[in-house]
């Protein structure tokens, strides 16, 4: 996938055979400032981060939060956005914004405040680059992003917190990437859309991707979710991906790997109160706000973790192309895909561990045997695939 000259060998990658992806030509300058951002904690015992083996987590006395809040993580998500961005085919789904940029922007946890640069970077081109851009998450991690050019500022706020720290009608644009783990996310709760509505003025674009946690097998022959635009079309054809909807065929993954990993998330989940198919309450959380938001659409996406049996058969919904092999970049972009659902499964190895009841050494004979035949032995031609979503609105 060209997104990007600088590579990197990923901890997941090392397991298996030659395994590079790249990231952006601004990935060493996130890497630097976030490096040092994160080596400045010292005292874990006033930070809300406690170390756990040799990952970093949330200090969170319900264990909620499964995911690290690392570095490795850092360049997951990095590496997750950067893709997201090509088969989505930008920094944002909503068509209302190319011709119409908004003034103030908010990215709700930001993270590395990628998705900032991204959107600035878009404005900028077509002539607009004083966007105001406002990053908030728990932890500081992200450069700073007005050395770039950006006008940009970081607010640390806790996002479990009831209240975001901003007036009313507020901003412009509102955005949330990959927030779904949450528990005060729309990904969780139906009501999760209050708080960045309130926010948001009359007029102005929320926007909210995520991905679900529980993988599941595209069935041959898939019809696109509605007639495609011909862009996005061009797009899902560019990057090999299939869109989709509720009536799209799936079954269960065939990969027994992925079948175990689901099996211990979903129950590590249920303990949690937290759902495994945030997709789905995203949804849910968009059109209980009809009153609020007019215009509502979506896109969902379905990622191929790697070559898929029915394709190479030629069964697949277009066989004219399907039979073709695939291309570098779309073999990277389900190398890329699979590459950071391995990274998620081994951020999320306390967890996994307590809900599979293994020990320490029962764990890493699964992680190495799962690895080797994800990446080895062409374990994930069942068509396994990693399900992502966009929805936005405006609000009225």
């Amino acid at each position: 996938m060209t997104i990007g000259t600088t590579t990197f060998t990923t901890p997941a990658a090392a397991s298996g055979s030659d395994l590079h992806s790249t990231i952006s030509s601004t990935g060493p300058g996130w890497a630097a400032t976030s490096t040092s951002s994160l080596s400045s904690i010292t005292d874990y015992s006033t930070f809300p981060l406690i170390r756990q083996g040799d990952r970093t987590y949330l200090r969170d006395p319900e264990n909620l939060y499964p995911l690290p809040c690392d570095l490795p993580e850092i360049h997951r998500q990095t590496l997750r956005s950067l893709m997201l961005i090509r088969v989505f085919g930008g920094p944002f789904c909503n068509p209302h914004l190319a011709d119409n940029p908004p003034k103030r922007v908010l990215e709700l946890a930001c993270g590395s405040g990628l998705g900032s640069s991204q959107c600035h970077d878009f404005f900028a081109r077509r002539g607009h680059p004083n966007v105001s851009f406002t990053g908030i998450d728990l932890v500081s991690v992200a450069p700073d992003l007005r050395k770039k050019g950006v006008n940009w500022q970081f607010k640390r706020h806790d996002l479990r917190k009831p209240r975001l720290p901003f007036p009313d009608d507020y901003f412009d644009f509102v955005f949330i990437k990959d927030a779904g783990m949450c528990p005060s996310s729309p990904a969780q709760q139906a009501s999760g859309l209050s708080e960045p509505l309130r926010v948001l003025k009359s007029g102005g674009v929320l926007e909210v991707w995520d991905s679900d946690w529980v993988f599941r097998s595209l069935l041959p022959n898939p019809a696109p979710a509605r007639k495609l635009a011909s862009r996005e079309q061009e797009i899902a054809d560019s990057t090999a991906t299939y869109t989709f909807s509720a009536a799209t065929p799936f079954t269960r993954a065939q990969n027994k790997f992925l079948q175990d990993y689901n099996s211990w998330v979903e129950t590590a989940f249920d303990r949690r109160k937290l759902s495994a198919l945030p997709c789905a309450t995203i949804g849910l959380s968009f059109n209980s706000e009809v009153d609020l938001l007019e215009n509502v659409d979506s896109r969902r996406i379905a990622i191929p973790l790697g070559e898929i049996r029915w394709e190479r058969e030629g069964q697949g919904r277009d066989t004219g192309r399907t039979r073709k092999p695939l291309t570098t970049e779309q073999l990277s972009i389900r190398r890329t895909a699979l590459i950071t659902v391995i990274q998620m499964i081994e951020g999320m190895e306390p967890m996994l561990m307590e809900a599979s009841g293994k020990s320490r050494d029962e764990w890493d004979r699964w992680w190495a045997a799962m690895t080797a035949d994800l990446f080895q032995k062409g374990g994930i031609a069942g068509g396994e695939c990693l399900e992502v979503s966009a929805w936005w609105g405006r609000k009225r």
